[in-house]
């Protein structure tokens, strides 16, 4: 396993914070039965301490002991690892009786300060811990006398002793589990990222229809939306990959049409010398193409900057209907040429917060294609109203109409039904695609209804 891998950094810091736990655990368990036991030393110490001062008598300054059968127990006479010694002090520190077992003991305690007359503390005597009680003796005159009770803590150092080699046994056990049992836990989780790895690696440009799955049940949440997350963006690379092939497609077939047509025009010019007239000609249908094909481009790169969002909109507060009149007034000169009557009816009064000119644009396509798919003597209506939150805007004409297996892809990049190419074999095909471009910048919807040989209507709603 990898230093560097998920599983190995899991694990490492699980265990890193599960060790540092248990050994604070393990200080603080041990801490307190330390300070336990040795209060316990220095209860029963105090007792045997307050059970001689009991025993002791002052007469002139002198301290005696009336009851001396106290000071022979087998704890005080004996050295063994109960024995408890005992001293007695006179109000001057000088020694005034001291326990068999502590005259006949191969070491010294040494002799209390003044600062020791109360309490305990412990002290180190031939490498062993010894626990020293001091009680002080007070009457109306004040301190005379002391007693110094004191014990070796050998039961306590075996037992603390045995304790912390429980403790560092235990820490090693806690160690070893947490360690193997956290792999296992971690591998458990870590084994769905590995699978989505795996088949994330097996996906290419080739097979971007194929789905992520993990093989577990009841994954967790978190694995759950990590896969749902990575299949959309598999889908949108799949939506993405295939725009891509067909608008390498349509440019290029698109673009191949009057590259073709201007190739077969010279090469016809230049079989033989012709005429001024016939150079002209040839010209002018180069020409022609030429423009055709900037169309094409202009219209791709349009579309190109919308879907890259690098086009800016200048939202400013727009008149509808006076923006509705400019569209007419620029396509009037068409309609008039095919005796076509454009009916205008809006409310007076309708501003929207939007681009003028990319709205401009997009009206101007409708209608100009309304005008162009309409027969002689024909007639074309916009209305424009205020529905709830948008601000319709209708353009139905009375032309040739869309049939209903064209209706759902006149949107589309290059789209151009039969009728429509019968009537304009001219067009580019991409007029509609960018409309709805424009009006989807804006915040705005676009739809048609259609029926072949009636007409058409377009409406879109931008925000009011």
């Amino acid at each position: 396993m990898s230093y560097r891998s998920l599983r190995f950094r899991i694990v490492f810091w699980y265990s890193i914070v599960f060790v540092l736990a248990f050994v604070l655990i393990e200080i603080g368990i041990y801490l307190y039965l330390d300070r336990s036991l040795h209060r316990e030393i220095d209860m029963a110490l105090s007792r045997e301490a307050v059970e001689f001062a009991e025993k002791l008598m002052v007469k002139s300054g002198v301290i005696f002991i009336s009851d001396s059968v106290e000071f022979r127990e087998p704890e005080h006479f004996y050295l063994s690892d109960a024995s408890v010694f005992f001293r007695i002090f006179d109000k001057n520190l000088n020694l005034v009786a001291i326990s068999e077992n502590l005259k006949r003991a191969n070491f010294v305690i040494p002799n209390p300060e003044r600062v020791d007359v109360e309490g305990a503390k412990e002290i180190e005597i031939n490498g062993k811990r010894l626990r020293i009680f001091y009680l002080p003796i007070r009457d109306e005159n004040g301190l005379f006398g002391l007693i110094e009770m004191s014990k070796f803590e050998g039961a306590v150092q075996t037992a603390m002793g045995l304790l912390r080699t429980s403790l560092f046994l235990a820490l090693l056990l806690a160690i070893i589990i947490v360690s193997y049992g956290g792999g296992v836990i971690v591998s458990k989780f870590i084994s769905p990222l590995e699978q989505i790895i795996d088949k994330a690696d097996k996906i290419n440009a080739e097979n971007l229809t194929e789905r992520i799955n993990v093989n577990q049940s009841n994954p967790p949440d978190e694995i759950v939306k990590l896969v749902n997350s990575l299949n959309r963006l598999l889908e949108r690379l799949e939506r993405s990959f295939k725009q891509i092939a067909q608008f390498t497609y349509d440019v290029s077939h698109e673009l191949l049409t009057p590259l073709t047509v201007m190739k077969d025009e010279i090469e016809i010019s230049l079989m033989r010398r012709r005429k001024v007239k016939d150079y002209i000609q040839t010209l002018n249908v180069v020409y022609r193409q030429v423009n055709r094909s900037i169309d094409i481009i202009r219209s791709m790169l349009y579309l190109a900057k919308v879907e890259a969002g690098v086009i800016n909109v200048n939202l400013r507060e727009v008149n509808l209907p006076e923006l509705i009149r400019e569209v007419i007034l620029t396509l009037n000169h068409k309609a008039k040429r095919k005796n076509i009557k454009v009916k205008f009816n809006c409310d007076s009064i309708l501003i929207s917060k939007t681009d003028e000119n990319i709205l401009f644009e997009a009206l101007k396509n409708i209608l100009d294609n309304a005008i162009e798919y309409t027969g002689k003597n024909g007639s074309v209506e916009i209305k424009c109203e205020r529905v709830g939150k948008w601000l319709e805007i209708s353009i139905s004409d009375n032309g040739i109409g869309i049939s209903a297996d064209d209706l759902p892809y006149i949107f589309n990049r290059f789209y151009r039904g039969r009728h429509a190419l019968e009537l304009n074999p001219t067009g580019t095909g991409l007029g509609l695609a960018l409309t709805k471009s424009m009006i989807e910048l804006l915040k705005g919807k676009i739809n048609v209804s259609s029926e072949l040989g009636k007409g058409t209507t377009f409406i879109v709603q931008i925000p009011a």
